[in-house]
């Protein structure tokens, strides 16, 4: 009876361990692919990478127990590379907000010259 007792405890911290494992594995894959394809991410991919990176944070915070420290190193870095990339995608964003901005002045100058010209005739 002990023995099974011993055997079902290590059966459910091995596989606790192997839980916590595959979510820092399936995280990665999803920084990784958000690093080589930021560009052609919708705003839902984006939100839905935010929200798994909030829940991988929220369950290392409750579970801190689960975690060894290397995976909690780990989370770390998943934390900043995904930080990186977000940033790198909002700079982009926003050089071609600037980019369009700076096409919409154009045309409102070119939108008053003309009209003006045309008064003036």
């Amino acid at each position: 009876m002990r023995q099974t007792i011993l055997l079902l405890g290590l059966l459910i911290a091995l596989s606790s361990c192997n839980n916590v494992q595959s979510r820092l594995d399936k995280a990665e894959k999803e920084i990784e692919y958000a690093e080589q394809n930021k560009e052609e991410m919708t705003a839902k991919d984006w939100s839905t990478l935010e929200k798994k990176m909030q829940e991988l944070e929220s369950d290392l915070e409750q579970n801190r127990d689960k975690y060894t420290d290397e995976q909690v190193k780990e989370i770390g870095k998943l934390q900043g590379r995904y930080f990186a990339v977000a940033v790198k995608k909002g700079i982009n964003d926003f050089q071609e907000s600037v980019k369009d901005l700076g096409n919409q002045m154009d045309g409102f100058i070119e939108g008053i010259t003309d009209s003006t010209n045309n008064k003036n005739k």
